[in-house]
């Protein structure tokens, strides 16, 4: 009996540029074979190079090498049992459910819209694979924008995302809202692109003044390689909230 694994998406975009790509080098492979010059077979390697890719995202994104990126970010991040977790853009749950695999007891909660045509994304793929990877007690998943969680203020101790940010229009929004349901003291940890389509994103001193702005502390921006499509450096944003005017004030109220 196979073993069931969980589906972590299959990015539509990538199935179809790279299958796309492998039939114009065969096409060009065996036109140019009859026509133009014997040579031209060798097209041949590179388009099963780019079908092997596309068949590797439709059966879930490469999950060996999507999994390695998912420990180091957690490793990184770090978890500790009894916490309140939120993903923001959970997609197919990946970081919910890892962080969840490491957890004993807490709350893991992520969130999304799930847009249809999303690579594999759902509500039901992802209670799926929360079932697969053996959490489904200890992780929940909610219908919500980023923009707009509905969460109270001060409520998780760690907020996270993995590519998410840098496609949402009016990220600035759904950066300030993870602030804002974040405990004074917790962690603010997302995994971005240096440049985003969607809104201007950009990983630079701006951005840092804006995330200090919000109440994050300790800002950094870590250097993060990640393997698929292919191999490139991404960052790893992270900033701890500061405590709120009200905590600042407390030791001198109760004097």
């Amino acid at each position: 009996m196979v073993e069931e694994r969980p589906n972590y998406g299959s990015p539509t975009a990538h199935i179809a540029a790279n299958f796309m790509v492998g039939i114009l080098l065969l096409t060009l492979a065996l036109v140019g074979y009859f026509l133009l010059s014997p040579l031209l077979v060798l097209l041949l390697l590179p388009s099963v190079y780019f079908f092997w890719s596309a068949r590797g995202w439709a059966r879930g994104g490469l999950l060996r090498d999507k999994l390695r990126i998912r420990d180091d970010f957690i490793s990184v991040v770090g978890v500790e049992d009894g916490e309140r977790i939120l993903d923001v853009g959970t997609g197919s749950g990946f970081l919910a459910i890892g962080f969840a695999k490491r957890m004993t007891y807490g709350e893991v909660v992520g969130i999304d819209v799930w847009i249809p045509l999303g690579g594999g994304t759902s509500m039901r793929n992802v209670l799926r694979n929360a079932e697969v990877e053996g959490v489904s007690d200890r992780v929940s998943f909610k219908r919500a924008d980023a923009r707009d969680i509905p969460y109270p203020d001060d409520y998780f101790d760690r907020v996270v995302a993995s590519f998410t940010i840098h496609i949402i229009r009016g990220w600035e929004k759904a950066v300030e809202e993870m602030v804002r349901v974040l405990k004074p003291g917790g962690v603010f940890a997302v995994l971005e692109p240096g440049r985003g389509w969607a809104g201007g994103w950009k990983v630079d001193q701006d951005l840092r003044r804006k995330l200090e702005g919000l109440g994050l502390r300790n800002v950094t921006f870590k250097p993060f390689t990640v393997y698929y499509p292919k191999k490139r450096d991404v960052y790893l944003i992270m900033g701890v909230k500061g405590e709120s005017q009200a905590d600042r004030l407390s030791p001198s109220l109760s004097l």
